[in-house]
């Protein structure tokens, strides 16, 4: 897993017989958003009991979503227009026409900025459209519509921040995204394959000049 326990990304203990596996809560293949109650079996003890441990993403249901506070400032999880999930909070809601005649608080759509982008980014999104969550109950298990790294293409800076160009499995589009981004053993994988591959480059570009300034230095100067 990663090396910071953060908030949300605590490290899970296997309560398996006679196993000591850990992980972080998000590196799982299937990251978990909140601690879960009672025992905990790692995948590989979860695997060799043929157990399916619930989560509580599985129960979450788009129906669910009116039911949900969706307050100005509200923390939630949301899916954008391209399918990836993320952590926001809304920023703006938009009233259904008649509960909003009656005085009602029932919300048609929100409008969400998502954790770490810019506000330009942000969407409306329909209540009920299956794209929003709670917090406690997370974003769905990662084969359910959530983005995998496939490489990172490039870096640049923004700010003063390092931001890679992403290329994700099974989409055209590319992303740049911050480090904090990149969650997983996958993810992580691959950026630190980038920044390898980076350094090395920059290394044989160093030599290269340096060779070739030796040779421009020979060939000017006076014979012996």
């Amino acid at each position: 897993g990663g090396d910071d326990d953060e908030e949300g990304n605590e490290i899970l203990l296997c309560d398996g017989e006679g196993c000591s596996a850990a992980f972080h809560m998000m590196c799982l293949e299937k990251p978990l958003a909140m601690v879960p109650e009672g025992d905990w079996l790692c995948p590989a003890c979860c695997a060799a009991q043929g157990c399916a441990q619930t989560e509580p993403s599985a129960r979450w249901a788009p129906a669910d979503e009116c039911g949900m506070a969706l307050g100005v400032g509200d923390k939630l999880w949301a899916c954008d227009r391209r399918g990836f999930w993320a952590e926001g909070a809304v920023v703006k809601r938009v009233e259904a026409a008649e509960e909003a005649d009656a005085g009602g608080g029932g919300a048609a759509a929100v409008v969400v900025k998502f954790k770490g982008f810019s506000a330009k980014l942000n969407e409306q999104i329909s209540v009920g459209a299956g794209r929003l969550r709670p917090c406690e109950v997370g974003p769905p298990p990662q084969d359910a519509g959530v983005y995998v790294v496939e490489r990172v293409v490039e870096v640049r800076t923004t700010k003063g921040r390092p931001e890679y160009l992403t290329t994700w499995v099974g989409y055209d589009d590319q992303t740049w995204e911050p480090a904090k981004n990149f969650v997983g053993e996958a993810a992580k994988a691959a950026l630190a394959e980038f920044r390898r591959a980076a350094k090395a480059a920059a290394r044989e570009g160093e030599s290269g000049e340096a060779a070739a300034g030796g040779e421009e230095a020979r060939r000017g100067a006076p014979p012996p």
